[in-house]
């Protein structure tokens, strides 16, 4: 069968040809400049998983439901080829002062699945009410346990994650600790998407105490959602200050909500073709070369702090989402 084509006969076997070519050709420049654009789904994006507060934070008591919450984190951890790090409240793992050999095996399940640990104070402390000396006696306190067992695999700790992101609320608190941390060789893990994930968590499991599996439904969906509209947002603001999106650091916890819905999250982020790396390869992005000048009160994310250095005022941070009421009443917490 003979067909004309732009004012030429051609075949129909050569027509189909051209036309699957010309489809080939237009795809790839939609995709060229998609990528280009760097604001849609087709963008290659980077993140790294940080979950504070190990082995877990929960008001329920009993081995038995940190075993499940641990469990399931990794297994979604590991379903989606993340390596994460946890952040270890070596607190937690006492009871009355005595180390409980249960809880340190939820440590080693971390290592066991090839994520990393790290160090998130021994009390979780809030170094905004405290001084400088005893911060530092809480971190390294909270090292012990951790190092003994990496030190099997021949490792160490090497990230600390502030507790409530909070990082010095005077200049010298903020200058001893970078010395500290540089005499006993600890990176500072930042976090770029903060969130209120803790107020979610804990309406989450007020939910689970009134057994009411409908509500517990409706948070975590509302959760996903809510993490994916923080997690443009912070996209955003990073393309806005730098031109660019920069490899994200996410903040989460150890907690009921995640063990139940961190599959159902990382499912969204990889819709918006995030790759999960490693804490350390995050941190290759020339980015985090920028110091933290922030000196406050607030727990606040590195990208609003740098912002701040930057002299953004309040408009720059008006669209940022917030905790639905709902959540916030479940969870009898104001955000």
């Amino acid at each position: 069968m003979i067909a004309i084509f732009k004012g030429h006969f051609v075949s129909k076997k050569h027509l189909t040809s051209v036309l699957i070519l010309s489809v080939i050709t237009i795809t790839q420049s939609y995709a060229q400049n998609a990528s280009q654009r760097g604001a849609d789904y087709t963008a290659e994006r980077f993140m790294a998983i940080t979950i504070d507060d190990l082995p877990v934070n929960t008001l329920i008591r009993g081995l038995t439901h940190r075993e499940y919450v641990t469990d399931k984190i990794l297994q979604a951890l590991k379903k989606h080829k993340a390596r994460g790090i946890g952040f270890v409240n070596e607190g937690k793992l006492y009871r009355e002062g005595k180390l409980l050999d249960g809880k340190v095996a939820l440590l080693q399940k971390w290592l066991d699945s090839g994520m990393e640990l790290g160090n998130h104070g021994f009390s979780h402390a809030d170094y905004n009410k405290m001084s400088f000396e005893e911060y530092k006696t809480d971190i390294l306190e909270g090292e012990k346990v951790t190092n003994r067992i990496l030190a099997a695999q021949n490792q160490r700790v090497k990230y600390f994650r502030h507790p409530y992101l909070h990082a010095g609320n005077s200049q010298g608190k903020k200058d001893s600790l970078a010395t500290l941390f540089e005499e006993i060789a600890y990176q500072i893990a930042p976090v770029t998407i903060d969130n209120s994930e803790w107020i979610f968590a804990r309406a989450y499991e007020n939910a689970f105490m009134k057994k009411d599996s409908a509500l517990m439904e409706k948070i975590g969906n509302t959760y996903v959602d809510y993490m994916e509209e923080k997690t443009a947002y912070f996209e955003r603001q990073s393309k806005t200050l730098w031109g660019y999106e920069i490899f994200q650091i996410l903040l989460i916890h150890s907690n009921h909500l995640n063990a139940d819905y961190l599959d159902a999250l990382l499912t969204r982020m990889e819709k918006r073709n995030y790759k999960f790396i490693s804490l350390g390869k995050a941190l290759t992005d020339k980015i985090y070369a920028n110091k933290d000048t922030f000196v406050g009160t607030a727990g606040i994310s590195w990208i609003d702090r740098w912002a701040l250095g930057m002299g953004k005022k309040g408009s720059f941070f008006r669209d940022e989402p917030t905790t639905p009421q709902f959540v916030q009443d479940v969870a009898e917490i104001t955000e």
